[in-house]
């Protein structure tokens, strides 16, 4: 989906893990599918350093454009740190409130530092800034919290920033206070009132129209808004309204369906908190497998991209390849790929542009794959495209571009999905939180067969 755009309608080394589903519906590991491959970057001199190197300077960004008084994460900043957005993202806040928790779990701040960062989001979160009917705006104002950039109060980064808050909760569950106001943050949300007919949830609301026309109906990153609306504590949508979207378009990759959105964030925003590993939902699809794919789909797509058209994307290839929505050199744009099945043509503006998160968003669903762009693109480009906070959002090699800005929810789903490759540090704790179990339960998955 365009995130920017406000009104906007739409293996190998994987990490499999054997799942059973307890009398309690709690899907839990019972294989260590992960740990293997946690092995082999152990023994790679250079991998684990290079992971644990870029997802400390992707923290830095979640503590360096917080709002000292808020808490409230900028939604972007400059690469060097020396200034930042006046409007925090309301998804950024949710990728921070879980990188805190990744923080205080790792040994990078302290326990009590984590649950401090976390207290002061959600104390104002839910105390100060505007919502209506428990939906945050896509955009709030970093000091005020009010609506900012004529945003509207969005169903998808509401669940989003929930899911930041469930994690958060789980990692300092002694905290009562902190406890109590991310189930506060989820118990105000009326899911119902963006319900439409059809079962499908409206993308949001704004004062100016009321509730948007524009509606969740087809496969995106919608996933993770579902669920938590299917497992919500109050207020909760019938689990028929996990059936109720389109599974669509479908494409292959060698043989092997899958359901696609080009840009890659829509297969990993879902992925970094549910755990789909090893688990099959109700309409037989296993969206772990689906998120590879849609991976190596986009590798294959973009060197037969360089093989068509070498003067204008020969740089393209399994070294130096990631589409996902990003800044360009002519402004924000929603593209990835492939768009079609046997077809590698330059859609939506596609000019050359490398977008770093497109595979540090999925470090741990095609681990072989990214670590070897994003280890490319470092040792390449160097300090001109990997600074204080890790990569820059975008650049551009055959035109010299090189986007000036980190995004905080591209910089947020690195540090996410580099924590669940090193040591499942999101999916642990949030799939402890009763309301995930029960989303999983009420929406019908069921562990793979054997």
């Amino acid at each position: 989906m365009k995130r920017r755009l406000l009104l906007s309608a739409f293996a190998a080394a994987p990490l499999l893990a054997a799942h059973r589903l307890r009398g309690d519906g709690d899907f839990s590991m019972v294989s260590a599918g992960s740990r293997s491959t946690m092995e082999d970057l152990m023994m790679n001199e250079n991998s684990y350093p290079f992971l644990d190197d870029l997802r400390r300077r992707c923290y830095l960004y979640f503590e360096e454009a917080a709002d000292p008084q808020t808490g409230l994460i900028a939604d972007r900043g400059h690469a060097d740190g020396s200034s930042f957005s006046t409007y925090a993202s309301s998804a950024a806040c949710g990728f921070g409130l879980a990188a805190h928790g990744v923080a205080a779990n790792n040994g990078w701040i302290s326990k009590e530092e984590g649950a401090s960062r976390v207290r002061k989001m959600l104390g104002f979160l839910v105390n100060e800034a505007q919502h209506e009917r428990g939906l945050i705006y896509h955009f709030v104002d970093r000091i005020t919290g009010q609506r900012a950039l004529d945003s509207e109060a969005s169903t998808i980064d509401t669940a989003l920033l929930i899911a930041g808050a469930m994690h958060a909760s789980q990692v300092f569950q002694d905290d009562r206070e902190l406890v109590e106001m991310a189930d506060t943050l989820y118990e105000r949300v009326d899911w119902r009132w963006m319900l439409g007919d059809n079962g499908c949830l409206h993308m949001g609301w704004q004062p100016e129209i009321g509730r948007l026309p524009y509606q969740w109906d087809r496969f995106s990153e919608l996933t993770i808004l579902v669920l938590l609306a299917i497992g919500a504590p109050s207020s909760a949508i019938p689990p028929s309204c996990w059936n109720a979207w389109r599974r669509e378009n479908v494409l292959h990759h060698q043989g092997e369906s899958f359901v696609s959105y080009p840009p890659l964030f829509v297969h990993q925003y879902p992925q970094a908190f549910f755990d789909f590993r090893g688990v099959v939902s109700s309409d037989g699809r296993n969206y772990w497998r689906n998120s590879q794919l849609a991976h190596l789909a986009q590798i294959e797509f973009q060197q037969s991209l360089a093989d068509q058209s070498p003067k204008r994307f020969g740089h393209y290839g399994e070294d130096l390849w990631g589409l996902t929505s990003s800044d360009s050199s002519n402004g924000y744009r929603d593209w990835g790929g492939p768009y079609e099945d046997g077809q590698a043509q330059p859609d939506r503006g596609i000019d050359g542009t490398v977008v770093p998160s497109a595979a540090g968003g999925g470090l741990a669903i095609a681990p072989e794959q990214t670590m070897r762009t994003l280890q490319y693109q470092k040792n390449t480009f160097g300090e001109s495209v990997y600074g204080r906070y890790g990569f820059v959002n975008a650049f551009n090699p055959r035109r010299g571009w090189i986007g000036s800005d980190v995004i905080g929810i591209d910089t947020g789903i690195t540090l996410l999905s580099a924590s669940n490759l090193l040591e499942e540090g999101v999916w642990q704790p949030f799939m402890q939180h009763s309301a995930a179990k029960r989303a999983f339960r009420l929406a019908g998955f069921q562990p793979l067969a054997a």
